[in-house]
């Protein structure tokens, strides 16, 4: 099988993003599957992976997803693959919060190609294509962002499993501190999308899965920002990430 066009898996990306928006939005189970001290899973993330691999199918390229799994080791080779987090912002969603949505990534090896990111809860659309640029419904959209970092505001966030101690807070704050505001909204792949946007410059997150984020690397380089990943070594496709405006910002 040969693989799609560039311009075919746009398509098949935004409309898996759409479509599982809108199963989300409009007939999703809020059955609570697993709760523990700092995260939730619910049935809706499964039923939407379900959606979205199948979806993704004709595609020929194997996927990678939160609930679901997949091959880590495609992340080291020079494939094409899907990254799939069918519903980030999870306990936002529980709770009503709007900051929810579906995040696609497709990458190569280490490489990001495209990400889309779909926020439901507004009906807002960010594509990210490499060497293309980014656009917001389908608008194209160049970033407004701030030149100097005492300026400039951050994104964060603790993912599950997060470690909070002293020595590790302490790390935490030697890294936001620099700028004039910080954000969180407990949605990683949002606040990707609100970096590539330019409402924010940087995001900054100790301990994420790259199914958070692989979308978000895709709309922050093809909106000419810049991001260092580096393996935590906890467990596969755990990273510490640095995602910016300027290059010197992720150091």
């Amino acid at each position: 099988m040969s693989t799609p066009s560039l311009e075919a898996l746009k398509s098949v990306a935004l409309e898996t993003a759409i479509a599982a928006g809108d199963l989300l939005s409009k007939g999703a189970q809020m059955k609570v599957n697993d709760s523990t001290d700092d995260d939730v899973k619910m049935q809706a993330d499964v039923d939407s992976e379900h959606l979205v691999r199948a979806l993704l199918k004709a595609t020929g390229i194997p996927v990678i997803g939160e609930e679901l799994g997949g091959d880590a080791s495609l992340f080291d080779g020079n494939e094409l693959y899907w990254v799939v987090d069918p519903l980030d912002g999870t306990y936002n969603y529980l709770r009503r919060q709007p900051a929810t949505c579906v995040s696609l990534g497709l990458m190569r090896g280490s490489e990001p190609v495209l990400g889309v990111i779909h926020n439901f809860t507004a009906n807002k659309t960010y594509l990210g294509v490499v060497g293309e640029g980014t656009f917001i419904n389908g608008q194209r959209h160049t970033p407004g962002w701030v030149d100097q970092i005492g300026d400039a505001c951050i994104m964060t966030g603790f993912p599950a499993l997060a470690d909070k101690s002293a020595p590790a807070m302490a790390v935490f704050m030697g890294q936001v501190s620099r700028y004039k505001k910080i954000r969180m909204i407990g949605s990683a792949a949002l606040a990707l999308a609100y970096v590539g946007e330019g409402v924010a410059d940087t995001y900054y997150e100790s301990g994420t899965n790259l199914w958070d984020v692989a979308a978000g690397l895709a709309i922050i380089k093809a909106s000419g920002g810049h991001y260092r990943l580096v393996p935590t070594g906890k467990r596969p496709l755990n990273y510490d990430l640095w995602a910016s405006a300027k290059e010197e910002w992720t150091r």
